[in-house]
Order: structure tokens, then sequence, then C-alpha cells
């Protein structure tokens, strides 16, 4: 039992192949295999192309998938395809065999006793089902087949959801357990979660209760879906699919199907009787109407358009189970959730306020904290396991006994008694230990409370986890505090800044504290920084309501002296004695991002969606951005060769005027914003770990700052070739007029300005043109209007 380096996929369905777009995503070659099409006839019965055709297309499916399975499209190379006939040999050449067929019983038994005819001893085997019991589907396997196998449940879409449920056999070998949860956390960037052998498991089974208690309450509670929809999203911290947008991308026969698991297979459940119906659900999969795939579910989408040309999608009444207008939700406590940035805030708000939406809220939750308390231990041995599944499997910000910390252990326990609501045995046993909370921190250690010892417990941690919260809740740690940004000390001679603006939008206190940081560093009181945080997003960018207050107050100096700070503190980290490393991750947006590229290097997380996009609000990058961009696209001309430049900085050009975002980390280095010598980390509880051990390493190989560039000006020729483009852009309707003038002033900077090609120019004559064109765009009236319009609805303005 060796390391995985090849993987074959038993199944090209959405699963399947979502499974091995994640694995080429990882760099792992994967063989997927599925039937023979049943009608093959003649010719196309010996056709190869022909027989693998189901997997020939979910392959090809895979690049016109959204969201995109694929971190690059030419990842798919890494899938090769085939059948179960022809190709199922070549499995014994895999180091772990994953069987994504059919929710069938009988077709996965019988594929499993194939697999055992060319599976090679000590290879890995398992199942991805959803719901089926894992030792049904073992059956009469061989048994050293069924000590390598267990259930390895990914959660769909594979490549966004952290969730993988592990699922072991009395039998399975530990070593085969701790095999997979080794590659799934540390190659394929997976949150771990061990679950027993139950019907649904652990993630699927809660949900199941939740949206089975919300069909039974909601025509009584007088909700409309869209309601329930408001009242189960963002503003509790659950996904914006909330409930019934949800249940129709699932699909709901598909529900159906789950919910049937819990029915039939857990005759003792103390909620089973709610695991049937309601009639009326029953109807709608009767009629067709499924969800996404057919069109019409909770929702139904039509080809008509508001006033503001958005698609108008129908709520499906539930009294009527007819499609109506779509309705509008009106709460109190939504409404003052929207204002709140703070979660522990936003659920106070919506459990316990007064009106219609907060009472429901409050008793779908505590319902659900009392069914979710009452299955311990029977689909999990304690509370980190269900909490991190709910989190990592359904994209909530907290997990069940998370939220109820946050809310209150005893305000929810008396409110749970007022309804009537039986406290569950963990919650009772917390009580009577005098206990307050289901977490607590004690010297920098997370701890849980286990019903079976009745006494908390550390959280599980990976080695390489590391958690910013934990290590600032120590005085000593924090170095240096201001409004804007903390220096927080790793250890090991690592520091690490961490924003705290709203969306971490970059200010003067954060430039100040980036100095700060250089200042230690050059002192020799740290050996390497770190630019970090784990909040929702990197940064949004710079902080636009400075900028816009300066052009209302036609303080150019004001906004010069911004600029000069941002050019400042990245000359001084990019030239520092001692490395800088940067993590960034989600959005990392303009300014943002110009941070990261004066640093040494960036381990990057491989869900960053990140580009200089400061053309959507009228101006080019201001930070030292557009500078190195054009050190970068000239960094790609070979020293020693002749070649021409000029292509090389038209992909930085067209990147900066057309505001490319990148769809991952990866593409973050294909389009050149980052270098080749960048990291890529999957998994984003690893990535802070990951840049101090980079730092480090750098630090002890005897780090020493870059030399100065030698940049050339390309001129007035390279100019003028950006220029007919734009204007190509304009005829077709692709550019306006500000557009145009915007990338007028991107290709001055990029050529050099009035420089005759061929002229060596300074980075600081470079930053010189940057700061004179972003003040030039400042004073401009539709660069104000870009902005303003950004700041006020979140999306750019095309003036």
């Amino acid at each position: 039992m060796g390391p995985i380096q090849r993987v074959a996929v038993l199944g090209s369905g959405v699963m399947g192949a979502g499974i091995a777009a994640h694995l080429a995503n990882a760099g792992i070659p994967s063989l997927m295999l599925d039937r023979v099409p049943p009608n093959l006839e003649g010719e196309d019965r010996e056709s190869p192309k022909q027989r693998n055709s189901l997997a020939l297309a979910a392959r090809k499916g895979l690049l016109k998938t959204t969201p995109a399975p694929l971190f690059l499209p030419s990842d798919l190379d890494l899938i090769e395809v085939g059948n179960f006939e022809d190709d199922l040999h070549r499995i014994a050449d895999c180091d772990w065999i994953i069987e994504v067929v059919t929710e069938d019983l009988a077709i996965k038994r019988a594929l499993f006793a194939e697999v055992a005819k060319h599976r090679t001893p000590g290879t890995l085997v398992s199942t991805n089902t959803s719901g089926i019991p894992i030792g049904a589907i073992a059956g009469s396997m061989p048994e050293e087949m069924r000590s390598c196998f267990l259930g390895t449940h990914f959660f769909n879409p594979p490549r966004y959801l952290k969730l993988l449920e592990l699922i072991p056999l009395p039998e399975t070998l530990p070593e085969a357990v701790a095999l997979i949860a080794d590659f799934g956390e540390n190659v394929l960037g997976k949150g771990i979660v061990y679950a027993k052998d139950t019907p649904n498991f652990i993630a699927n089974r809660l949900l199941t209760f939740s949206m089975q208690w919300i069909l039974h309450h909601v025509r009584e509670a007088g909700l409309s879906v869209e309601e329930v929809d408001a009242l189960t999203g963002p503003a509790i911290g659950h996904a914006k699919s909330a409930t019934f947008r949800t249940a129709d991308l699932v699909g709901l026969d598909t529900f159906q199907r789950v919910v049937g698991n819990v029915y039939r297979g857990c005759p003792e459940d103390e909620q089973r009787d709610l695991m049937r119906g309601p009639d009326w659900f029953g109807e709608l999969v009767n009629k067709g109407w499924l969800g996404d795939k057919t069109g019409s579910g909770f929702y139904q989408k039509t080809d008509e358009r508001d006033e503001k040309g958005r698609r108008i999608i129908r709520g499906l009444d539930l009294g009527t189970l007819e499609y109506r207008a779509p309705v509008k939700p009106r709460f109190p406590c939504t409404g003052e959730a929207r204002k709140l940035d703070d979660l522990k805030k936003k659920l106070h708000v919506m459990h316990f306020g007064e009106d219609p939406g907060a009472r429901f809220v409050f008793s779908l939750f505590a319902n659900m904290a009392q069914y979710t308390g009452n299955r311990i231990p029977e689909i999990a041995d304690d509370i980190v396991n269900i909490d991190n599944a709910l989190k990592w499997g359904f994209a909530w910000e907290v997990g069940i006994f998370e939220t109820w910390d946050l809310l209150g252990f005893e305000a929810v326990c008396m409110k749970m008694a007022r309804e009537g609501i039986e406290l569950p045995a963990i919650a009772r046993a917390l009580r009577e230990a005098g206990g307050t909370s289901f977490y607590i921190t004690e010297h920098g250690v997370r701890k849980y409370f286990d019903l079976a010892t009745k006494g908390y417990r550390p959280v599980p941690e990976h080695r390489h986890a590391l958690r910013l919260n934990l290590l600032r809740d120590e005085p000593a740690r924090v170095v240096r505090h201001n409004a804007g940004c903390d220096l927080v000390d790793l250890g090991d001679g690592v520091l690490c800044a961490v924003f705290h603006t709203k969306m971490n939008a970059v200010d003067g206190d954060i430039i100040a504290a980036l100095n700060d940081a250089v200042d230690l560093l050059e002192a020799d009181t740290f050996e390497g920084l770190v630019i970090g945080n784990q909040a929702a997003h990197f940064s949004a960018g710079a902080n636009l309501q400075l900028v816009l207050g300066g052009i209302m107050q036609q303080d150019w100096d004001g906004i010069g002296r911004m600029i000069d700070g941002f050019h400042g503190v990245g000359r001084r980290m990019k030239y520092c004695r001692k490395p800088v490393v940067a993590a960034p991750h989600h959005f990392t947006l303009g300014g943002g991002l110009e941070l990261c590229l004066h640093t040494d290097r960036c381990v990057v997380a491989a869900e960053t969606y990140s580009g200089l996009v400061e053309a959507g609000v009228g101006v080019i990058p201001g930070g030292g951005g557009t500078k190195e961009m054009l050190v970068r696209a000239l960094e790609c001309v070979p020293p020693t060769v002749e070649t021409d430049p000029f292509p090389f900085l038209r992909r930085a050009f067209e990147n900066i005027a057309m505001a490319k975002v990148s769809g991952s980390g990866p593409e973050l280095i294909h389009l050149g914003y980052l270098r080749n010598s960048d990291v890529v980390e999957l998994n984003l509880d690893h990535q802070l770990s990951r840049a101090k051990r980079v730092c480090q390493a750098m630090s002890m190989a005897g780090y020493a700052p870059p030399r100065p560039p030698k940049l050339v000006a390309l001129g007035e020729p390279a100019r003028a070739a950006f220029r007919a483009a734009v204007y190509g852009m304009q005829r077709s309707g692709w550019a306006s007029e500000h557009d145009a003038l915007i990338a007028e002033k991107l290709a001055h900077v990029l050529t050099g300005g009035d420089r005759l090609p061929g002229t060596a120019i300074t980075e600081q004559q470079v930053l010189e043109l940057e700061k004179e064109a972003f003040l030039s765009l400042c004073g401009t009236e539709k660069t104000r209007a870009r902005i303003e319009h950004m700041l006020a609805n979140g999306k750019p303005l095309r003036n």
C-alpha cells in the first residue's frame, strides 16, 4: 500500500467526472471508465471512440461546465478514458480505485465483483455512495479487498466543496484509512470527517432532517419559498442557495431518494415519521417538477425580464402548487442582519428577534440542534466531525454546536425549554459538568466537549493547520496593532501582517503596518514576513472611499501621497534584506494583488480569484501594479536570444485593460500575474503554515534581495499597436470612449512614455508615469462616476 500516484474513477457521471477533474487539479492522472453504450450497431460496436463515447463526452463536458471543475483547461490532459468491457484490466496499474456509478446496490456489487478480478492486491478501493450502507456494498468481497475498502463520499462539486467523508468498515485496515485521509487533506485539499456506516452518513443525514422539518412546517408558518430562503441563507451564515434553491440544484427526485434512505434504514430514528412526505412534495416529483434540471421546481425560470433587464424567476405557491410572481421577503430580522458584518451579532438578531421570521429560524435551529445532538454517537463520535461536515459540505460559516455557542449556550437552553423542546443528551451532560459552551480555548489550544468522557478534549488539528485567531488571542504574539492591521508573531522568526479592515481594503493603516513590519525585518528582529489572513477574502483592493473623497475635494496632493505610500512600501518589501511572502486567497483584487506583486514569493490558494481590475473604476493600477506587470512581461524575454518583447507586453496590457480576473490560483500564474516559481496550495487551512515554511526556507538558504531589473521602453510603435487594437474593440462595441482613454494611459506607461524604443528605463521612472496616469484619470468625470457606482452597487459601470 504505497503512495497514490494514479487513480481509477469508475463512472463518468457528474460526480465521477468532477472527481477526475479535481484529481487533475492536484496533478494526479486518472483513468475514467464507464459503460459501453447499449445500442451500438455494426462498425460502431468495434469503434473505440464509440465504445468510449460516454466517458469521452463526460471528459469533454468538463470544459463547458459552470462553475469550472478544472483549474486550467490543460488539466484535462491528465484524464484518460475507457470503458468497463475493454479497459477494466488497466486498473491494475492504479493505486486507488473509486466507484462512482449509479446509486443502485446491485449494480455496485456487480462492478466490484469485476474489479476484484483485475485489481492488484493492496490497492485501495472505495465507493462514493451518498447513502447506501458501505457494509452492504462490500457484500461478498474477498477478505483482502475488504481490508482495503471504505466509503469516500465527495460532495458536489468536488472542486469547490471541501468535505470528504470517510466511512471505514470494521475490517478496513487503519493504514488504508490513514493513507486516504492524508492524500485527501494534503494533496486534494479536502477536510476529512470520519463517519459511521449509517444511512446518509453525517452531512446528508442532518441536511435531510433540516429540509424535512422545513417542508413539514413551512405551510403552517405561512412563509413563501423566497422568505424561507431569505431566512436560511447568508443571514445565518449559510450558503446563498439556502433551502429551496438548494433543493432545486440537487433535484427534488434525488432529494426524495436520499430521504428514503433514512426512512428505510433508520427504523429507530425518533423523527422517522418526519422522513415521509409531505404529500404535496410527492406531487411535485410526480409532475416532473424536479428543479433546475427540468426548469421547474420550487422556482421556475422564465424568459421574461424585469425593468432592470434581469430574468424573472417565479416562485411556487406552496398552498396552490402553482407558480406566481416573485415575492420580495421583508422581515425586521433580515433587514437588521444585512447591516451587520459580525456573524455573532447577525445570529442573535436572526434567532432572538420577535418577528415571524426570527421565530421560524429559532424553531428550526432548536429542532435541528436537538436532532443533531441525538445522533451522537450514532453517526459520529463527536461534535467536531459533525460541525466540520456541515461547514465543509454545505459552505456554512459555523456548525450547529458552534452556532449554539455563539448564541449563548444557556440562552438557547432556556428558550428551548420555553418552547417545549427537550435538550439532547450532550447538552444535558455539558450542563451537569458545569460547562457554558461546547468549545473552549485554553492556553492557545481549542477544545471540544466530549459526550463519552463528559469532559473537554483538544480539537484534532493537522500539523500544518495554523489558526490566526488562536495566535491573536495570545497578547505576546501581537507585536503591533492598529485599526487596519495586526503584526503577529508566527514563531520561528516569522512575522505575519494580518489585515482586518472592511473587505480588507488597503488603506493608510495597512501601509503603515507593512512599513513597521519591514522595519522589524531590517532591524533583525524577525527573519521573514508573511502577508496573509484567514478572512473571507484576502483583499478587495485599495480603499476607494478614500480615493473618491480626494476626488470630490480635488485634493490631488492627498491622492498623490496615497500613491507614494503604496509605491514606497512596495519598494521596501521588494528590496528588503529578509524574504517577504504573500498568501493571497479568494478575492485578491486591485491594490491587494499589487501588494502581492511586490513580495518575493506567493503561496496562493487554489481558490483565488484575482486580477488588476482598476479599469473597472476608471483608473490604471496605481500601487506599482502597472510597473510590476511590465517587469514580469520583460522577464519572459530570454536574455541571450534576440526576441520581440511585444507579445509578452501585450499580455500584460490585455490583463490590465480588460481587467482579467483569474478563475483559480493556477490561472493567476498562467495569466502572468504571478510567476512560475510561486506556489499553489489546495488546502486553505494549510496555506499560512506553508507560506511560513517557504519564508523560513528562503531565509535558511541565504536569502538576498533581487537586483533592480533592466527595463527598456518599447515606445511609440508598441503604443500604436495597442491603440489599433483598442480602436477595433471600440468599433465592435466592446470598448467605450472612456475605456479607450484608460487604455491609452496604460499603454503610455507600459511603453515607457515618450522615450524612444530601446531606451533604458528604471522602475522609479515607470512609477512616476503610473502616478501621473492615475491622477489624470481621477480628474475625469467618468472615472468619478465609475468609482461612485462601484461603491454604491458593488458592480462596475460601463460609461
